[in-house]
């Protein structure tokens, strides 16, 4: 009887360990960047470009789908959070709310829908100061927050009005015609809310003075508040029996609810930035993979450039090879980037810091191992 021959082990494919020693390699070793990318399967040298984009990214995603719409509301709010809450119990003590129904807003009273609740401004009312609700503060007879309801406008129009209304100083003890030419020390702006039938907007500004501290962020809209109850309402909800409201006086109401009124207003703000958060997120995302996409296949070109010298050893390398050597080499300048990037969260280092690595690696992949070969004279 034949015996039964044992199957050989002959180990790894000599292809894949060369592709996996030299991967590795080429996190430090230019020249095994060089090496790999020549002998090793086109889509190794895809596999790096695709994580070279990707990797990058993920420190401004993180960032961005961290964000809220309530972030910008501090402790330090400068009288919003009291002129907010005496708002609310204002609203529920006349029956009056705005609903969110199917990405519009509209003013209700009671259950008849207020027709009139929106108003269409324009340069005299801007001038004239006018808002729907405004709310003072009784120890210097300044406002603290004026309320803005406008009717659905035009972006362009809407963003006019938005600035106009921002930059309206007010002599100080005062809550007389805002005056365009105001100077110095002496004026302030008091907090304002914009609300309109799509979108919300919100600024504050320092107590007494013409500094913006805070502002929502940018586009923020109905269409994602999910709650089917009024704002007001909702606002309300913060823990209170509507008994309680039917009987406690404004001033107690704020003392004694001002904080859970304020942690259901950040809700109504998270809800409002959801669409915005979403653009953001995939817009930014697309802009910069683009850019690392596109500085990545420009060094390649520039490699293959640098290569044509009639002394280059290698000017037999074609504008492929050229690309999948730097697609090799952008690895290891992607993981440090994004180390960096979380480092130096926000900042332009942290922006920057892949674009600046993979240009200094090339850089000095081309002195070094594609460098021209001079002959002495």
């Amino acid at each position: 009887m034949a015996k039964k021959l044992k199957k050989k082990n002959t180990g790894m494919n000599p292809k894949v360990k060369f592709t996996l020693v030299n991967a590795f390699k080429g996190i430090i070793s230019n020249q095994a960047v060089v090496d790999g990318s020549k002998e090793s399967p086109w889509w190794v040298a895809a596999i790096f470009f695709v994580f070279a984009v990707i990797i990058p990214l993920l420190p401004g995603f993180s960032k961005i789908q961290k964000s809220n719409g309530g972030d910008f509301i501090s402790s330090a709010n400068y009288g919003f959070d009291t002129a907010i809450t005496a708002l609310a119990y204002d609203m529920h003590a006349q029956n009056h709310d705005l609903k969110a129904e199917k990405g519009i807003l509209h003013y209700y009273d009671g259950d008849t829908e207020k027709l009139d609740g929106f108003q269409e401004p324009d340069d005299t009312y801007i001038e004239t100061a006018q808002q729907t609700w405004a709310y003072t503060d009784s120890s210097n007879g300044q406002y603290v927050l004026r309320v803005f309801l406008w009717q659905g406008l035009s972006s362009n129009r809407l963003t006019s009005y938005v600035n106009k209304v921002a930059k309206q100083k007010f002599v100080r003890g005062s809550t007389n015609l805002p005056d365009p030419d105001a100077t110095g020390e002496k004026y302030y702006i008091p907090n304002i809310m914009i609300v309109t039938p799509k979108t919300l907007a919100i600024a504050l500004y320092k107590s007494n003075g013409s500094k913006q501290v805070a502002t929502s962020l940018g586009g923020l809209d109905w269409e994602s508040f999910s709650r089917k109850v009024g704002v007001f309402e909702f606002l309300n909800k913060a823990g209170i029996k509507d008994e309680v409201l039917g009987t406690i006086s404004r001033g107690d109401y704020i003392n004694q609810y001002r904080t859970k009124v304020m942690k259901q207003v950040v809700k109504v703000l998270d809800n409002t930035y959801l669409n915005q958060k979403k653009r953001t997120l995939w817009t930014n995302t697309g802009i910069y993979a683009a850019i690392y996409a596109g500085i990545i296949l420009f060094l390649g070109l520039m490699v293959f450039i640098l290569t044509r010298g009639k002394n280059n050893p290698f000017k037999f390398l074609n504008i492929w090879h050229c690309q999948k050597i730097v697609w090799w080499a952008s690895f290891t300048p992607a993981v440090l980037g994004t180390v960096l990037a979380l480092i130096f969260a926000g900042n332009m280092i942290g922006q920057m810091a892949f674009i600046l690595l993979i240009s200094l690696r090339v850089m000095w992949l081309s002195m070094k191992q594609l460098r021209p070969v001079y002959q002495q004279q």
